[in-house]
């Protein structure tokens, strides 16, 4: 399914997401750590795509803000190398990154951006970093280029000395006459050599020497076609030695009078040689060359061929420097997933499952019917054999009185039998020489149908265990597929607590108080979903302890600990669960203030006093319970805890406490590693299979049918019964397990009910194991608890039910809201349009509007991949490129496929952020049929497209 426009540009906003961590993480380090080209070019690369990224998806504010926090970064990029920033700059940036996210998140929710909001809480923050950092000025972007690109004084001498010369002779070149133009050609090229010799470019300095010598083979008619080849190579070479490219620039001028005459001369040599090899052993090709073409024409021809053997070889071997082949270990990218994405692949996937448990099914069904067969011929052979011996017997009794007959006659007769006569007759049997019946000749085709039904029976067999064989293999490779679409799904720790460093260096400017953030364990895989789940939680845990937890700096001497406080978090796998710490070395919570708060609540000193340490710690969970003597920004240890226990309930968490009076707190929270598998227990009642998440059952009791209700520890609790308490319009079909129940008699499953808890009944227990589970989309209004289900090994949905909903909210019905989406018809395609970008988001929204508009669409991540898609023989009518790219950027597709003669006339348009006329003139200098620079407008560069396509 094609994604929408606005799909697309949401999940930008989540790849924006990415940028701004990024970001974030430069940003921080600034006051602390001497600033470093390496390090603020991230930064600047965040800033830069994220202001390109968000102009072409038409968030213009978001991208122009950005492009004012670039601003910034590039002025600290120019005057602050190795030196600390301010803290006051380090926080304004940051605040600057702030406004950024709560831009991206308007727009992620649609709402309209207050202009109000941004002259009172935007442009103040530009205008203090302005007072402090001043204005970007042209110097400042000029010397940034050369700082990125390590020119060399001598090399920027050339670059602006050449310029300026191409410059006079592109705008001289229809003005001239022909003579004119030669000696104007002339003066450039001895200029031109100056230069080179200054830069010491030496290629530079051969391909202007060749202009000047090729000069004088060339009519005056030639002069004006000789010009423009000239002024095309140069300007080609100019823009190669711009970007420090120096591995490919041209030596000569490729004119095609001159071309076709060195092929022709090429040709003769070419000849001279091969008779040199058959007939002239004892002349040397060199000599006879020389003494026929002159030594000097010799050698200029010998240096030509060379130069068109290298020009022939692999056009790759001139990009794959040190540099490219480094690059191309690092193709390790990552990439976001957005959780639409992510549901729809658990759909197909989990279909691929029902699938696999149907063909299963039909196997073992296949080798329940074969083993049937084998016992079932077996049955007919032997009842053909008693057959056989039946027919045996009845044919020999009644054979039996003329054998007795005719002995008798013999011996009657007294007939003296000759030796071999009295042999045969020793040896003569009756029975041979009796007829064939009917009932015979049918058991005798019985036999060999038999023998037949066998023989097809052994190819069912043999066929049936490559069959086997090969869905063992299915299952294996589909296991393997589901392992890793887990862990697709999975994101590390980190990703949410690198925000976390941010979060303490703010609070500890704020309150002065020095705090030291640990973080451990943020390569530990977590489920997305519970991620996201996990931010909110974390981010109130952390900032209650360093609001509670940590105290001040004189009280932290006075205790004899040290003046910085300790928070740390840590993350580790236990099995098949995830554990999370939050610590601090602070003061701990206080039961005296927890008691004093429950009695001036209504609880008894009696009722407080029976109550555990860990019970009396746990009453922070309980909605509205604080002990803070003050309301402030942070306060309350306690205060919205309720909150932080319901969230990790959602994902089936649990937070447990444990603190020591002046020693510190810890907070220990527990979840699932991913949240896509649930350990589940497969259960019996009345009739009825339904499964029950097995983490959600304290205890399993035996139960006497008689009985309403059970004990628990010292509490009766009462029992339910779940189809009693469930309805059908229709008779309910038996649901037949085919395993052995682990218990087979009645039992009560135990689960807890917020402060107490409840029983179910249910007849039998037959197996516990991990299942994936599948909502129920249904229109119809399902029973409480009833909205979710697994798939058995043979296919059949056993639905998966919530027993706390279930016994809470029987009039509780479940609505189920289909969204269908309006598919247009494709497009009829035409022309096949290359898009080479390394942001997927911006390659969707290309192909979007380019669909829209009638072409096809193939994608390239970078400019590697499109080379390589190009040169094995993928056609395009154009190419829509961007400038920065890992790998090979957009200079580097114009420089390698422009080389190669198939591609000389293909149109390759230019789309980046980088709207400096420089960068342009290097772009059209190398080959490029257009320029745009973001922000764009649609229609135009369609136009453009179309009128590119048409010449």
């Amino acid at each position: 399914m094609m994604e929408t426009e606005q799909q697309v540009r949401l999940n930008f906003l989540e790849e924006a997401e990415a940028l701004l961590d990024s970001l974030e993480s430069v940003l921080l380090q600034l006051s602390t750590v001497a600033v470093e080209k390496e390090h603020l070019d991230l930064a600047l690369r965040a800033a830069h795509s994220l202001k390109g990224g968000a102009s072409m998806m038409g968030f213009n504010l978001l991208s122009q803000v950005a492009h004012r926090l670039e601003d910034f970064l590039k002025i600290i990029r120019v005057h602050y190398q190795n030196q600390l920033v301010k803290v006051e700059v380090e926080t304004l940036l940051l605040q600057g990154l702030d406004a950024l996210r709560q831009i991206s998140q308007f727009h992620q929710q649609e709402q309209e951006i207050d202009f109000i909001w941004l002259d009172q809480k935007v442009d103040p923050i530009f205008e203090q970093l302005t007072e402090y950092l001043g204005e970007l000025k042209s110097e400042d972007e000029d010397a940034l280029l050369s700082q990125e690109e390590e020119v060399n004084p001598a090399l920027l001498m050339f670059e602006n000395g050449v310029e300026t010369l191409l410059q006079r002779l592109e705008d001289q070149l229809n003005l001239l006459e022909p003579e004119q133009l030669y000696d104007e050609l002339i003066t450039i090229s001895e200029q031109f050599i100056d230069f080179g010799l200054m830069a010491e470019v030496e290629p530079f300095i051969d391909l202007s020497q060749s202009v000047k010598e090729q000069l004088s083979f060339i009519t005056i008619e030639e002069v004006f076609s000789f010009a423009q080849e000239a002024l095309e190579t140069w300007q080609k070479s100019h823009a190669l030695i711009t970007l420090g490219r120096f591995n490919n620039l041209p030596r000569t001028v490729d004119f095609s009078h001159n071309s076709s005459v060195e092929l022709n001369l090429l040709d003769e040599l070419q000849a001279l040689e091969n008779l040199e090899n058959n007939q002239l052993k004892d002349i040397s090709f060199s000599e006879l060359a020389s003494s026929m073409l002159g030594e000097e024409t010799f050698n200029d021809l010998q240096e030509a061929f060379n130069q068109q053997i290298e020009e022939k070889r692999d056009p790759f071997e001139a990009t794959e420097n040190t540099e490219n082949k480094a690059n191309i270990k690092q193709n390790k990218r990552k990439f976001r997933i957005s959780n639409e994405q992510i549901s729809a692949f658990n759909r197909l996937f989990e279909d691929l499952i029902l699938e696999k448990n149907s063909i299963n099914f039909r196997v073992d069904q296949l080798k329940s019917f074969m083993t049937l067969m084998r016992q079932r011929i077996q049955q007919l052979e032997d009842s053909n054999t008693l057959l056989r011996r039946w027919y045996d017997a009845v044919s020999l009794k009644s054979k039996l009185p003329q054998l007795v007959t005719a002995s008798s006659q013999l011996i009657s007769a007294n007939v003296t039998l000759s030796p071999l006569k009295r042999n045969f007759q020793e040896h003569f049997d009756v029975m041979e020489m009796a007829q064939y019946t009917d009932l015979h000749l049918i058991s005798q085709e019985q036999m060999e149908t038999i023998v037949q039904l066998r023989e097809v029976t052994t190819d069912i067999d043999l066929g049936l265990k490559e069959l086997t064989q090969t869905v063992g293999d299915f299952n294996q490779t589909t296991n393997f597929l589901y392992d890793n679409l887990i862990r697709s799904q999975m994101r590390p720790f980190g990703e949410i607590t690198q925000r976390f460093t941010r979060v303490v260096r703010d609070l500890s400017i704020q309150f002065n108080k020095t705090v030291k953030l640990e973080i451990e364990g943020e390569n530990i895989l977590i489920d997305s979903s519970a991620l996201d789940y996990l931010n909110d939680p974390l981010i109130h845990l952390l900032r209650n302890a360093f609001d509670h937890g940590i105290e001040d700096q004189e009280t932290r001497l006075e205790m004899g600990k040290t003046p910085e406080g300790t928070i740390k978090i840590e993350a580790s796998n236990r099995g098949n669960q995830t554990i999370i710490t939050i610590s601090d070395d602070g003061r701990g919570i206080d039961l005296n203030k927890i008691s004093s708060r429950l009695i001036s609540q209504g609880m008894s000193k009696e009722q407080v006093e029976l109550l555990s340490e860990q019970e009396l710690l746990n009453q922070i969970f309980e909605p509205g319970f604080s002990t803070a003597e003050k309301i402030s920004e942070l306060s309350g240890r306690g205060v919205g805890m309720d909150i932080v226990k319901t969230n990790l309930t959602e994902i089936r968490g649990e937070i447990d406490v444990n603190s020591k009076l002046g020693l510190g707190t810890t907070f220990t929270l527990t979840v699932p590693i991913n949240l896509s598998v649930l350990r589940v227990m497969i259960v019996e009642s009345k009739g009825m299979v339904f499964a029950i998440a097995a983490d959600t059952i304290k205890g399993v009791i035996q139960l006497n049918t008689e009985e309403n209700t059970v004990i628990w520890g010292d509490t009766r609790i009462s029992v339910f019964n779940l189809p009693e308490n469930i309805h059908f319009s229709r008779p309910n079909k038996p649901f037949t397990m085919t395993e052995t129940p682990m218990i087979n008699r009645s039992i009560a499953l135990i689960i807890e009910d917020g402060d107490s808890f409840r029983g179910v009944s249910v007849d039998r227990f037959w197996v516990e194991k991990d299942m994936t589970v599948r909502p129920i989309t249904t229109p119809i209004p399902l029973p409480p608890g009833f909205n979710q289900s697994i798939i058995w090994g043979d296919g059949r949905v056993i639905p998966l039910v919530d027993l706390a909903e279930w016994v809470n909210s029987f009039d509780h019905n479940a609505q189920t809201i289909n969204t269908i989406e309006d598919n247009n018809p494709l497009i009829p395609q035409t022309s096949t349009i290359l898009v080479v970008d390394d942001s997927i988001n911006v390659r969707r929204y290309l192909t979007i509007m380019l669909n829209k508009a009638g072409y096809q669409v193939e994608e390239a991540k970078d400019g590697q991949e499109a080379v390589d898609k190009l040169f094995n023989g993928l056609q395009v009518n154009a190419v829509i490129s961007d400038l920065e790219m890992p790998r090979l950027d957009g200079y580097g597709v114009l420089e390698v496929v422009k080389q190669n003669d198939k591609f000389e006339q293909l149109p390759i348009i230019i789309l980046t952020s980088r709207s400096q006329e420089k960068h342009r003139k290097l772009a059209i200098n190398l080959g490029a049929s257009a320029y745009f620079s973001k922000p764009y407008t649609e229609q135009k560069l369609l136009d453009t497209l179309e009128r590119l396509l048409s010449s």
